[in-house]
Formats: C-alpha cells, structure tokens, sequence
C-alpha cells in the first residue's frame, strides 16, 4: 500500500472533477470526500468494497487505506481532498468525526438535501471555464463543516502527538516521493525527520503500516509499472530508472509485490 502525498501548505486543497477511473491501494494525511455525480464507481475503504451510486458520496477520513475502480467509462466523480493547512484547527475534529458507514446515498432528508447542494454548486463552478475558486473553498468549508456538525466524535481518534509523529514521518514520504530514484537510506530518512534511526523505523511502521525499506521498494515498484506498460526501455534500463542497483534486484522485488515478472506484467 502506498502512502500518496496529495497536497503541501501552498495547496492545501484539490477539487478534481473527472471520471477518475482506477487507484490502487493507498492512503494519505488529507480527508477526502468522493461523490459520484454520475454513473457509478466502486472504492474499497478499509478493506470494505462500495458501489457508489448517482447521488452516493464517501467520506474518507485521514489515513484510511482505499482504492478506487472504475465500473463505467462515462462515470463522473467529484473529488474533494482537504488537508491540515485548509481546515486549520478544525483538521484532527474532522478526521475524528464518528461515522457508522464512510458511505452516504444522500436521499431526500435535510442533512442529505444540504450535502447534495453544496455538491452541486461546486461541481457547476467547476464547469465553469473560469471557476471562482473562492466560491468553490468557501462551499468546500461548509460541506466539511455540515459533516462535522451531524456527526461529530466526542473522544477524537489522535491526538496531537500522533499529528506531529504524521508530519514528521511525511519529511519522509516526501522524499521517497521526489528522490526515489536516487540512493536512499534509512539514516537519511531519519536525519530529515529529526528522529534517531530506530525510533524512526519504529514510528514510520506504526504509521505506514510496513517498513521504510518494504515502503521504498513499493513505491519503486509502482512507478516502473508507468514504464513497463507505456515506454521500450529494457528492463534493466527501468531498473535503474526507478532505483535499483542492478536488474536481477528490480526482478526479483518486483516479484516478490506483484506476483510477475516485469516482463509479464507489460504483456498484461
């Protein structure tokens, strides 16, 4: 599973409006809303598999592993990602909201009917050819807001110091982000994170769920999958491309993740 760095402090909000077809296994800091404007989609949160219907919405909540499939081609999706910079102080309150189901048909009730608006206001500024984005944040905080006032949680689910443990970890994630390709150890992760190596090793697992070497060789793997499928380059030139010191390494971990060999995986 991949941790997927979506946004920084300069964009602390994305409001996509696209058939966003397939997502592997992922997750990120960011809450997320998906609402599906038209057709249909399938997301697994958690293990947990949905169709999202016309007027169905999922509401993702921080660090929660999903993935997406496409289940028709002219489908429409309206998503919405909102980091710690957006929703300021109001960030861990949301991610901590009590929810029974992340999955919403919004029917016709009034939190429903509140939701749907707000939905549709954005996705026809979206539309628009020049979209007012201070209509569209301002629409996005309500929508947050209206979820947080229906539903909110009277324990919050992390505290602060797990908030800093995530936002030093993510120095990390960041750096595997834009420097896969390059040498990267688990002292270097650490020093930028500020932690010593085992405790950093410690803290990276607690968060990402697997180690800094398996998330390394994960991410590594999923970014030589683009190559494979779309470009001529040999094996060993990818291999290198991605990370690794030699071919016979990049096979045998790309193996090990997807069950193939690269050569299998680009005749797929």
């Amino acid at each position: 599973m991949l941790f997927q760095p979506i946004l920084n402090h300069e964009n602390s909000l994305a409001v996509i409006l696209e058939n966003l077809g397939d997502f592997t296994l992922h997750k990120h800091y960011e809450n997320e809303i998906l609402y599906c404007a038209k057709g249909s989609y399938k997301v697994i949160i958690n293990n947990e598999p949905y169709i999202l219907g016309e007027g169905s919405l999922a509401f993702i909540q921080s660090f929660v592993p999903h993935e997406t499939r496409e289940t028709e081609s002219d489908s429409l999706h309206l998503l919405i990602e909102a980091g710690p910079s957006f929703l300021g102080e109001f960030f861990d309150s949301v991610s901590s909201i009590s929810l029974k189901t992340p999955v919403f048909r919004l029917d016709d009730n009034e939190f429903g009917n509140k939701i749907k608006s707000i939905l549709n206001e954005i996705i026809e500024e979206k539309k628009k050819l020049l979209p007012n984005e201070l209509i569209i944040r301002g629409n996005v905080t309500n929508l947050f807001g209206f979820f947080y006032e229906e539903f909110s949680a009277i324990e919050p689910h992390r505290d602060k110091k797990d908030t800093v443990k995530i936002k030093n970890i993510e120095k990390a994630l960041d750096l595997i982000c834009h420097s896969y390709s390059e040498k990267i150890t688990v002292d270097i992760a650490a020093e930028i994170t500020g932690y010593g190596k085992s405790n950093f090793c410690k803290i990276f697992k607690n968060t990402t769920g697997i180690s800094f070497h398996q998330y390394l060789n994960r991410y590594r793997i999923e970014r030589s999958k683009f190559f494979l499928k779309h470009s001529d380059m040999p094996v060993f030139e990818i291999a290198e491309t991605v990370g690794f010191n030699d071919s016979k390494t990049f096979c045998r971990v790309f193996k090990e993740i997807t069950g193939t060999t690269p050569k299998e995986f680009s005749r797929l």
